[in-house]
């Protein structure tokens, strides 16, 4: 592995386990056990080190989503499986990270967001379409209208008036949102295979 990517995966690893305000770039190279300056030779400060990890962590969970798609016999069991490990990725992350993102770097915040947007909207379209054409989806459902909705609630289980942190974990409120929504857009078929997958 090259240094680069050497120190974006410990990053990343600190950052998620500790939030990011607490990790220093000391704190990195001495995890690395290369220097400070090494460090800074690769990332000129920590803000691009936090935007270049953040991308790193969005991109691995884009890829274990595709190998769960392909891996899995229908819509119905890759959006479950989807589910599970992302509740288990949740709650592998401290909460304090997501907050400090928010709190002191909206501007990478607002960006990744936005371009997460446009990727998760095609994603969950083109999901929503297949599910329709196994017979797992009802046919009725506006694929468009459906598929904002579902990026509208995403957005809101991060919103602190609505749950604040100290009160909801994350991670329940995701597998509430996920269940109800996919039960709810399902036929009856759908729905049976989607409680045989929470037994």
């Amino acid at each position: 592995m090259e240094v680069r990517e050497r120190i974006i995966d410990e990053s990343a690893k600190l950052f998620s386990k500790f939030g990011i305000c607490n990790v220093t770039m000391d704190d990195i190279a001495v995890s690395l056990g290369i220097s400070k300056r090494t460090v800074y030779e690769v990332f000129k400060d920590k803000t691009e080190l936090i935007e270049t990890c953040l991308r790193y962590l969005s991109e691995k969970q884009e890829e274990r989503n595709h190998k769960v798609m392909a891996a899995s016999a229908n819509v119905v069991e890759a959006i479950i499986t989807s589910m599970k490990d992302g509740i288990k990725a949740i709650n592998a992350i401290n909460p304090v990270f997501f907050y400090d993102i928010r709190k002191y770097y909206p501007k990478i915040w607002t960006t990744l967001y936005e371009e997460n947007q446009k990727r998760n909207y095609n994603n969950i379209y083109r999901q929503l379409r297949k599910g329709i054409n196994e017979g797992l989806f009802r046919k009725d459902i506006n694929v468009d209208i459906v598929t904002k909705l579902f990026q509208a609630q995403i957005s809101m289980l991060s919103d602190q008036a609505i749950f604040p942190s100290e009160e909801y974990r994350y991670a329940d409120l995701f597998e509430n949102l996920m269940v109800n929504f996919v039960r709810g857009i399902s036929t009856q078929r759908g729905i049976e295979l989607v409680d045989s997958m929470l037994d």
